[in-house]
């Protein structure tokens, strides 16, 4: 089976978990999670990074400490998984649908006619930008709160800034299908000094100070573990390699795909796709592509349902929604992984072409 995303652990990643284990390391946060958070930090242009234990509570500890609760409004683009919803839902707050442009990122100029936000979720969506450094300006001039929920898009960047340094605080996710992965994980990144205080006090129970059992106030456990940062620093070693690796991918399937101009929507030079997207055309289904190419042992997926035809968020307030909700259902996922051979990228491309 060609499965449609896996991760790809090498030696060398092995060998630094290894090196761990035999360190006589307590297996929580400690040195090499600090580590982790300085070196993405510094290669992200942010000042700050807490280590937490995945992308969601990742946004909702950014949420949560920019002060944003019950009666507050928080733009979320229709076009996200649905971590990124959730995360509102949880801190209290009333979320907003926003329909996303011909990028599949929030439009900005239905952004522009809701009223009353007091925050938004910019999701570079697929490690594509769209407007998301205009979304910026916007939310600085009109004194709103950004939150940049870059899980998909570490290694892709806007033509000013890599993405994960837009806004007031931006998230990573270490899942097994992102470009690097401690199997689960996340990173809450900022500028902003009293911000990441609050953040790292709330995600460890508020301690007064380390190893203290008494507390500032209330707090969680969002802790990290020196482990998972083990393996997350190994790769992260190759990152570069590995945004490559994804950008030649994506030529490789529009050099072996037919009609590739219909099927594929391009990336800017800057840009790395997280997973490759093919675009279905009228009367196509995404079922028929994905249950005939299982068929052949190639996996796919179905893009991301619209937010909107989720039946718990069927009462949510929205924009106009309708691109958003035709388009997706016009997407499906082609197989992403880095050790995809040039072979198994032209039989995919082969059984694409039969179909």
């Amino acid at each position: 089976m060609i499965n449609q995303i896996e991760p790809v652990i090498t030696e060398e990643d092995i060998e630094s978990v290894d090196e761990y284990l035999r360190s006589g390391g307590w297996l929580t946060e400690h040195i090499l999670t600090k580590s982790l958070e300085e070196n993405i930090a510094a290669y992200l242009d942010r000042k700050y990074a807490v280590a937490v234990p995945n992308g969601t509570i990742a946004i909702y500890l950014s949420l949560k400490a920019k002060g944003i609760g019950e009666g507050h409004r928080v733009a979320v683009p229709n076009l996200t998984m649905v971590a990124t919803i959730n995360a509102v839902l949880w801190a209290g707050a009333e979320p907003i649908l926003i329909d996303v442009d011909e990028f599949l990122c929030m439009s900005l100029k239905l952004l522009k006619t809701m009223q009353d936000l007091d925050a938004v979720i910019f999701v570079p969506f697929n490690g594509r930008t769209g407007s998301g450094e205009q979304i910026e300006k916007w939310c600085s001039d009109n004194k709103v709160i950004l939150i940049e929920d870059s899980a998909h898009a570490l290694g892709s960047n806007y033509s000013n800034k890599k993405c994960g340094g837009l806004g007031d605080a931006s998230i990573l996710s270490f899942t097994p299908h992102k470009i690097i992965t401690s199997g689960q994980g996340g990173l809450v990144l900022t500028d902003d000094e009293d911000l990441y205080k609050k953040m790292y006090d709330y995600k460890s129970f508020n301690r007064e100070k380390d190893a203290s059992d008494w507390h500032k106030g209330f707090g969680l456990n969002f802790k990290f573990t020196d482990l998972q940062a083990a393996l997350v620093l190994s790769q992260f070693k190759r990152l570069d390699i590995l945004i490559t690796s994804k950008r030649d991918l994506f030529t490789s399937y529009k050099n072996l795909v037919s009609k590739s101009d219909t099927r594929f929507l391009d990336f800017k030079d800057y840009e790395t796709p997280w997973f490759i997207d093919f675009f279905l055309i009228s009367k196509e289904s995404q079922s028929v592509y994905q249950d005939t190419l299982f068929k052949h042992d190639i996996q796919v997926r179905k893009g991301y349902p619209p937010l909107s035809m989720q039946p718990m968020f069927s009462e949510v307030e929205r924009t106009d929604l309708s691109y958003s909700e035709e388009i997706a259902e016009k997407i499906i996922w082609l197989p992403s992984s880095f050790n995809l051979s040039r072979d198994d990228v032209e039989f995919i491309s082969t059984n694409l072409d039969s179909i």
